[in-house]
């Protein structure tokens, strides 16, 4: 009871630090910040299918481009409202993954690999060349802000709450996911499918669940970053993301949802100093990801002393 107690009111100390971080801090930091919020969804998405199935996903970053993607169309080419657009946005991008992925989720290991870079490729390239429907490599550009309250969401301020917000509901949804019957079917076709199906869990469509839930948060992240950037282009989607986001993941720890957000946090503000690598920061996070296999195979947070050893870490999330 008392380490509930403490988890709880770290949480909330940590929730009023963020909330004044617009006051506090200058809009540079600011604006890192939104980047945070933002990634966080799509980094929680792919431990929904990460963690629960056990395979590595290299499409994420196509999953958050889809969303991307369809709110600037919708609000650009046919005038929606900004925040009209967001449930479509999550919904096609449901769809999409479930097509292109849902006989996929039924490979394993490196088979899995490679047709989620397949995916990740035919989101990219029709992105590229589709230019009647998305400007090609021209993009899309005066994407609007969202408008709340008669205010217009257009400053690193302004959005940083809207961003918040949706990473707090986003973060409460995924625990109630992870504490439902569902979670419970999920957890145990990570730890043994054979035993799960032998207790009624319907493998494949357990692990269709987990590619549509890890796709709604990628659309919901990707809905965020178009009206945050304002203007988008494919090559922002391409396996770079992909990667980022599962390092990210990672190191935080696939069933970890508090460790994902704090690897998000740093990894994010590093990536930063890595600008001046260019094209070399895919070999930068190469090694990052197999340090994080090496030395912290069960996320960032192990570094963290617990009170109590009785509960083994892979039970945390």
């Amino acid at each position: 009871m008392a380490g509930t107690r403490a988890k709880w009111l770290g949480l909330g100390a940590a929730l009023v630090a963020m909330f004044a971080v617009p006051a506090a801090a200058p809009q540079y930091v600011v604006h890192i910040a939104n980047f945070v919020l933002i990634y966080t969804l799509p980094v929680i998405g792919l431990g929904f299918l990460t963690g629960f199935t056990g395979r590595v996903s290299l499409a994420q970053g196509a999953l958050f481009g889809t969303g991307a993607y369809t709110t600037a169309l919708l609000t650009t080419k046919l005038g929606w409202v900004p925040l009209a657009t967001f449930v479509p946005s999550v919904l096609f991008t449901v769809v999409l993954a479930v097509a292109l992925g849902g006989a996929a989720v039924r490979l394993a290991g490196l088979y899995f690999v490679m047709a989620t870079i397949g995916i990740q490729q035919i989101v990219w390239i029709v992105l590229m060349n589709w230019i009647e429907l998305t400007n090609g490599p021209q993009g899309v550009r005066s994407i609007p802000p969202i408008g709340l309250g008669g205010y217009d969401l257009d400053t690193p301020q302004r959005f940083y709450y809207l961003a918040l917000a949706m990473a707090v509901v986003s973060y409460i949804l995924a625990k109630r996911v992870v504490g439902s019957r569902l979670g419970l079917f999920l957890r145990a076709l990570s730890d043994d499918q054979l035993a799960a199906s032998s207790v009624a869990v319907e493998v494949g469509r357990a692990k269709v669940t987990a590619l549509a839930l890890s796709a709604a948060w990628a659309g919901a992240g990707g809905f965020l970053y178009a009206h945050y950037v304002r203007f988008i282009h494919p090559d922002m989607f391409g396996l770079e993301p992909s990667v980022l986001f599962l390092v990210m993941s990672m190191f935080g720890g696939y069933r970890s949802i508090e460790g994902m957000i704090v690897a998000t946090a740093v990894l994010e503000s590093a990536t930063e100093y890595l600008r001046p690598f260019g094209e070399f920061r895919m070999i930068v996070y190469g090694l990052l990801l197999l340090l994080g296999m090496m030395f912290f195979p069960r996320g960032i947070l192990t570094l963290v002393p617990r009170r109590s050893a009785a509960s083994p870490a892979h039970a945390k999330v």
